[in-house]
């Protein structure tokens, strides 16, 4: 068996693909206050628009989103947290944590991810870790390894300092997977919520300082920020019929209205509309000692892509054999098809057999050939 592997990128005019006519203006971009900015689609990560979204930028407390993922990853909620000197002097905003207190997790978690409590990040942090400095520097392993390769982080509240840094496009990817624990996901949606602060006997009410959850449909998160390097930033998420959309803007003047402005787009603006069926031949090979000298591959599921009026360049890259030896069994991996969508991979799927493969059958002149020769 002869394996090739062939890259193929080829610009697609997916008005042909789709069966659209004419050539179509340059869709109304949203108005939009921020300069570092991006909306995705949180399923496939594709990007629908943006601007500066690559640029390193102070984030703030969008920081707590990776404090969250880590603690979810390394410690259980009912785990009992001490607060420690070094949390007690964390600054402001906080929510009055102590040295020598002790709390659930579970409670820490609410006051990092729903008021925002800078304290609670730290006695997270220091918990799991035993240090801030080693918790951040898990912090970025971890952002690089979900696909935030742009991100750095130094500490687990979003305090100011340097060398402490993310982008728009990265917060969206951390967010989209922020939202994949149920735990954090129900956090973050929530508007106001009951904290058991260890200094009280009753407990005390803390509000999401997302101010879009109680404001606009579908409102499920994410984080805000706040310093003066970094503006006001905020990640928003919002699920509607079904989709779920990430929205990113940092130092903007207005960050709610931006989110807002951004995700309307992404809903009224673009349609769901597949590239690739799985049910059409994508390639036809050669084969080797078959009852067929060809046979067809396909697409192992169907890929979708979200488009609006202005068509996203689409780029395919293909790894595949492009003969195979007979026989050869119904499913058999024959390679892969990345799709990428403005630059950026969207979708991999495997290219595959539909039907068996069968071996060619040889009369007995043939056979008597292949072992005795003429």
């Amino acid at each position: 068996m002869i394996k090739n592997s062939l890259r193929i990128i080829g610009l697609l005019i997916m008005a042909l693909l789709l069966n659209l006519h004419g050539s179509k203006p340059a869709e109304a971009q949203p108005v939009v206050t921020s300069q570092y900015y991006c909306l995705m689609d949180s399923k496939s990560g594709q990007l629908l628009t943006g601007k500066n979204m690559h640029m390193p930028r102070p984030v703030a407390s969008t920081t707590k989103m990776m404090t969250a993922i880590l603690t979810m990853d390394y410690a259980g909620l009912n785990e009992i947290a001490s607060v420690s000197p070094h949390a007690d002097k964390t600054a402001e905003y906080t929510i009055g944590l102590r040295a020598g207190q002790t709390l659930p997790l579970h409670e820490l978690m609410k006051a990092a991810l729903i008021c925002s409590a800078n304290d609670a990040a730290v006695v997270l942090a220091e918990h799991v870790a035993g240090d801030e400095a080693l918790f951040a520097h898990l912090m970025s392993c971890k952002a690089f390894l979900i696909g935030a390769t742009s991100t750095h982080f130094v500490n687990a509240s979003g305090l100011p300092a340097d060398n402490h840094y993310s982008t728009a496009y990265d917060l969206a990817q951390i967010g989209r997977y922020a939202l994949t624990y149920p735990t954090i996901k129900k956090a973050v949606g929530t508007a106001q919520a009951e904290f058991h602060h260890p200094a009280y006997q009753k407990p005390i009410i803390i509000r999401n300082t997302n101010g879009l959850l109680n404001t606009y449909k579908g409102a499920e998160g994410i984080k805000t920020g706040t310093t003066n390097a970094a503006g006001k930033c905020l990640v928003a998420a919002a699920t509607r019929q079904g989709r779920q959309l990430i929205a990113v803007v940092l130092k903007s003047g207005d960050r709610q209205g931006d989110c807002w402005r951004l995700l309307d787009y992404g809903y009224t603006r673009f349609s769901y509309q597949k590239l690739i069926n799985k049910d059409e031949p994508f390639k036809r090979i050669q084969v080797i000692s078959g009852k067929d000298n060809y046979t067809d591959v396909y697409p192992d599921e169907d890929v979708w892509l979200w488009v609006g009026e202005r068509v996203p360049d689409i780029e395919k890259e293909v790894i595949m054999q492009y003969n195979i030896t007979a026989p050869a069994l119904r499913g058999k991996n024959i390679g892969e098809l990345n799709v990428y969508a403005q630059g950026k991979l969207v979708k991999t799927i495997d290219l595959v057999l539909k039907k068996p493969v069968e071996r060619k059958h040889l009369g007995i002149s043939k056979i008597y050939e292949h072992f005795f020769g003429q």
